[in-house]
């Protein structure tokens, strides 16, 4: 399978005693995916702060990209198909005020593996940003990273793209809120994917439509 349940249904509290804190870190999405990493496991690669990195998905490779630590920041995810029908994901993390360097950065991925990829299948476009409520909604905050993303896809692209946009709490955020953006692939099924988005929000997507 190689899809983990990394989501917890109760975010824990804060305690008094210094264990359960620590415990409670250990808990997060993020914090158990960096554990398994730094215990050697090759199936995981992490894309830090202000950096794209692509991942080339197989069965007894790559299964899981993510990033964290976004806290005001844009994480964009692009995942497209190989010619051989493999996913490859390119995914970003950059500052707010980074969007046309994340542009280009994600861009510039995309372009050093246009020979793999299959341009007639529909790449699938992530974005998870920040927001605010507003009367109890929770809305996008004023983001030039879609402009600048688009911008780049239709020329690649030549449109054939779908985009989903998940809004984050970016601001007054509980203890052990998680601040990852994950991307996890059934190695039994390559088409089957699992975006766990900040705040432990999870998306089931069929990569086969």
């Amino acid at each position: 399978m190689s899809i983990q349940n990394l989501t917890r249904k109760i975010l824990p509290l804060r305690s008094i005693l210094a264990k359960t804190n620590s415990e409670n870190l250990k808990s997060m999405p993020e914090m158990v995916l960096s554990r398994q990493i730094a215990r050697g496991n090759k199936s995981i690669v992490h894309v830090g702060m202000n950096e794209t990195k692509t991942a080339r998905i197989a069965p007894d490779g790559v299964n899981t990209v993510y990033t964290d630590a976004l806290a005001s920041c844009n994480s964009v995810g692009v995942v497209m198909k190989d010619k051989n029908g493999k996913p490859l994901v390119v995914l970003s993390h950059f500052l707010p005020y980074s969007t046309d360097r994340q542009a280009v950065s994600v861009g510039s991925e995309i372009q050093k593996n246009l020979n793999i990829i299959d341009l007639g299948k529909k790449a699938k476009i992530f974005y998870n940003v920040p927001g605010y409520e507003d009367e109890g909604v929770l809305k996008p905050c004023v983001n030039h990273i879609f402009e600048k993303i688009r911008a780049v896809a239709d020329k690649i692209f030549n449109k054939n793209y779908e985009e989903q946009v998940v809004v984050y709490k970016s601001k007054n955020r509980p203890a052990y809120f998680s601040s990852a953006n994950i991307f996890q692939f059934d190695t039994e099924n390559l088409n089957k994917l699992k975006v766990t988005t900040v705040g432990e929000q999870e998306h089931f997507v069929d990569l086969s439509i």
